[in-house]
């Protein structure tokens, strides 16, 4: 009997050990793997409640990856792509129109890079000190041979072209200074400290109107009016065909291909979960993206634009720097 109970405690030992190695083992091999969202701009731009929901909703529709953000701003961009590549097993990062005035000047190489994920174009307007909102664009007619001040996130970005081509209709000209988020310039903007046009949002604007009466909206860079301020008509409307700022994430191409087209996967299916009218609420993003726009198409058609906004303007690029 003694030798029955001594055999038996053995066994249950054992058992005990096998059971808590497989329990151990399950747990390590459900734990879900890190990934970096990284994010080239300053926490303060607008667009950063919009990525930080996206995150949140991809580690609750799935559990093979957790998706953290890391802020690396400056650099025009380039910081945050060599952040990634510094890891790109792990590491995923947004870009901006930038991108491409950063490929042709040799700061990157366009080829080390493939999409992953896109949220569509994001209409912000554009917001002066100098201009007259009743008239919209056509007031800056007005500052014939003055300089304006412009702010932006990076050289040969949407901003920077979008102005450049107010400048070319109504002969003013452009300083451009770089900041590190969009709502820093508006900012610098309300305090009177140099900067007399910016592209944000429509909820920045009116977050500082009272704060600063001389701010006007002088037009919407978005393919529609938008309703929080339908009155304000688009740069199309008013005959500037001015680039889109995009959302754009990509991998470095070391990435391995079946991760990658997973991540992809997940941030597709957590942008539809988050759904166009909480897009529009948080960031005033236009929504095509959410009728089934391929992410690969869109980079492609966003990119193919610049590239060539970029060659045209490469002379006024390189004089702002």
């Amino acid at each position: 009997m003694r030798q029955c109970l001594i055999t038996f405690e053995g066994n249950m030992k054992k058992l005990l050990v096998t059971l808590f190695a497989v329990l151990s083992f399950s747990a390590w091999a459900q734990k879900p793997e890190n990934i970096t969202m990284v994010i080239p701009a300053a926490a303060s731009q607008s667009s950063t409640p919009l990525v930080l929901k996206l995150l949140d909703k991809a580690n609750l529709i799935q559990s093979k990856y957790f998706f953290t953000p890391e802020f690396k701003p400056g650099g025009n961009g380039i910081l945050g792509l060599k952040y990634m590549d510094a890891s790109p097993q792990d590491r995923i990062s947004g870009i901006a129109p930038a991108f491409i005035e950063n490929a042709r000047s040799g700061m990157i190489n366009e080829a080390d890079y493939v999409p992953v994920h896109a949220a569509g174009d994001v209409c912000w307007a554009v917001i002066t000190n100098v201009g007259d909102s009743k008239r919209g664009v056509a007031s800056l007619a007005d500052l014939k041979g003055k300089e304006v001040v412009v702010g932006g996130t990076g050289f040969g970005n949407a901003a920077h072209i979008t102005s450049l081509m107010l400048a070319e209709k109504y002969g003013f000209k452009v300083r451009y200074i770089v900041f590190k988020a969009n709502f820093d310039a508006v900012v610098n903007m309300v305090g009177d400290n140099g900067v007399n046009m910016a592209l944000e949002s429509i909820n920045t604007y009116n977050q500082f109107k009272e704060k600063q009466p001389k701010l006007q909206m002088l037009g919407f860079n978005c393919v529609s009016r938008s309703e929080q301020a339908p009155e304000l008509k688009t740069l199309r409307e008013q005959g500037i065909n001015a680039p889109m700022i995009f959302n754009m994430t990509v991998a470095n191409k070391a990435m391995p291909e079946q991760k990658r087209k997973e991540i992809a996967s997940v941030l597709a299916q957590a942008t539809m979960a988050i759904g166009p009218k909480e897009f529009n609420d948080v960031a005033g993003l236009y929504s095509p993206i959410f009728r089934g726009i391929d992410h690969e198409e869109f980079f492609s058609r966003r990119i193919g634009l610049m590239k060539s906004l970029v060659k045209k303007y490469e002379k006024e690029i390189e004089a702002s720097k």
